[in-house]
Formats: structure tokens, sequence, C-alpha cells
């Protein structure tokens, strides 16, 4: 195998006489006509590469070649378009683009015949934009280990807790004493409602590390 560089991006080719089309190809940078090709002669400056030219990756001194659109790319992002001049940008730069949260979505690349390729787990993956180029991104399932209860950690996985299960965490028991009051206030909820208070019975959505602060009154 012969290996090359596009936009610093390693690729690899099975024969050494390759064509500037080919090599543009083997980076999925298509259609060829939207991009030129440049070979990097030395550390100072580029010569272009034709579409139909023939380079060898056997001649030596080759460092690398770079690829740039005529013109802006568009690309879409949760059926909505954007401009990029980039050929190759990781899942992080397109959510940045679209002004989406990294820390609560991760990016999905919707390629033709819908194939869909997840990145959840490879945000620093390069991926070849095209003008075709279209994504959709997707809620990240937060895992919860634990709550914040008067300041002290609480084993809790469930994505729900009740008022009553939050005195519990805290006091370890519910007074049965009709004297007895308690309070519970929260912060560091989640989004829809990340702070505020329960009354008995009362349900609320948990977050990782949700903070909770719990008072008993005794008002006898």
């Amino acid at each position: 195998m012969y290996k090359f560089k596009i936009n610093n991006e390693r690729f690899e080719s099975s024969k050494s006489k390759i064509t500037g089309r080919e090599l543009l190809s083997v980076a999925q940078l298509y259609p060829a006509e939207d991009y030129e090709l440049l070979y990097k002669i030395n550390e100072k400056g580029f010569t272009p590469i034709q579409l139909e030219e023939i380079v060898d990756l056997k001649t030596a001194g080759i460092e690398g070649f770079e690829a740039k659109p005529y013109k802006n790319l568009k690309i879409r992002v949760d059926d909505k378009q954007y401009d990029v001049e980039y050929c190759f940008m990781t899942p992080i730069e397109i959510m940045e683009v679209a002004g989406i949260n990294p820390k609560q979505f991760y990016l999905t690349e919707i390629r033709k015949g819908d194939i869909e390729v997840s990145f959840k787990d490879d945000v620093e993956h390069k991926i070849a934009i095209t003008k075709n180029s279209c994504f959709i991104s997707c809620g990240i399932e937060e895992v919860i280990n634990c709550v914040i209860v008067n300041s002290k950690p609480k084993d809790w996985l469930k994505s729900t807790i009740f008022f009553e299960e939050v005195v519990m965490l805290a006091y370890g028991k519910i007074s049965t004493n009709p004297n007895v009051i308690y309070t519970v206030n929260y912060i560091n909820g989640v989004p829809s409602k990340p702070e505020g208070s329960m009354l008995k019975g009362d349900i609320v959505s948990v977050k990782n590390k949700m903070i909770f602060n719990v008072t008993e009154t005794n008002k006898s």
C-alpha cells in the first residue's frame, strides 16, 4: 500500500500511479470538480494537480497534498443549511458551526442510501465534507450514578426521584411525628427545570450530581 496525506489526513492507495481525481476519491471528496488539489513540493509552496494528471506516489519527496473547495460548501445539520470552507471537519467542529452543545448531543451523518454513521464515540474523527454532507444531532443519554444531598454524595441510578426518597437519603427515615416538616430544594437539575422546590408526593427528573438541600423542622 502507498500512503499519502490530504490536508494532513492519512490515506492509502493500492497503486503507486494515481490521478488527481482518484486521490480525491480515496479521500471521499467528490465530485472532484468541486475541489482544487495541490501538491506540497516543500515547506514554502504548493503546485496544482489537474484531475486527470498522474502522480507517482513512489516519487521521493512527496510530503502530501492539500484540497480546497473552490467555494464554500453548504452542509445540512438538523435540516438547517450552513456554509463551511473546510474539506475535513470533526463532529465537534460541525456542531460548533450549527450552535449545538457537544456535551449534550453527538452527531450522526446521513450518507447516500439513508445510511447512518454515528460519531457518538469518535468526536475527533475527521469527516470528509462535501456539498451533499447531511447530519443530525442526537441527545446523549446521561449516566446517573449519584445525587448530592445536604452536601453528601448519595448513590442514585434512576432518572426520577420522589420527595420522600430525597428525605430518606438525607435522614435515613421519615418521621411519623405530625409536627415534623421537611423542606426540599434543589439546583443543578435538568435543563427544563434546573432549580426548584418539592412538596410531599412530588417527583422530579434527575440529572447526575443534582444537588438537594433538605431541612427538618419541628413546629411543636
